[in-house]
């Protein structure tokens, strides 16, 4: 039995978002200037972006990014209310994989604009989160396989027997 299960853990992505929307809306200064961010990006040796230039609520830039953040975490509440689990379940290897890429691209790149502790960080804690969902939707499609083979097997096992016999 799981501890949390996926839709736990996609509140928890969708919160996770609006934080960073918030944060990046009102003080994008707080979210830069993390001890956790400059703690791991030192830890990896990446560049830091410091939260020296521009950092206040007022800025295009921070305004554009947290409308991005939001938008993401919305797209994710809809389907997540909805009850939507083929959404995830076709969504969330490709979000896997597109940050665990990313993440090691951040990390490889000499390139200040992918390559830094921020994007890197950011990274990281979607591929944890995402591993963490799609580990939790295959758990969850077993049971849910189960208990409709429990449920129907009695119906299922006349079409077996036919197949395996042609």
């Amino acid at each position: 039995m799981q501890f949390f299960t996926s839709k736990t853990i996609l509140y928890a992505r969708v919160v996770f978002l609006f934080t960073i929307c918030y944060f990046a809306a009102v003080n994008p200064g707080y979210l830069l200037g993390s001890h956790f961010l400059l703690l791991l990006g030192q830890a990896m040796e990446l560049p830091m972006i410091l939260p020296v230039i521009e950092t206040d609520g007022d800025s295009v830039f921070y305004g554009i990014i947290s409308l991005l953040f939001g938008l993401q975490a919305v797209g994710d509440l809809i389907p997540l209310l909805a009850e939507n689990v083929d959404y995830f379940e076709t969504i969330v290897p490709t979000r896997l994989t597109i940050f665990f890429f990313l993440a090691a691209y951040a990390y490889i790149s000499k390139s200040l604009t992918f390559g830094n502790n921020a994007v890197f960080v950011y990274s990281f804690f979607e591929v944890w989160f995402n591993f963490l969902i799609f580990n939790n939707l295959r758990d969850e499609k077993f049971y849910r396989l189960k208990h409709f083979v429990e449920k129907h097997g009695d119906q299922i096992q006349p079409s077996a027997d036919v197949i395996v016999e042609s």
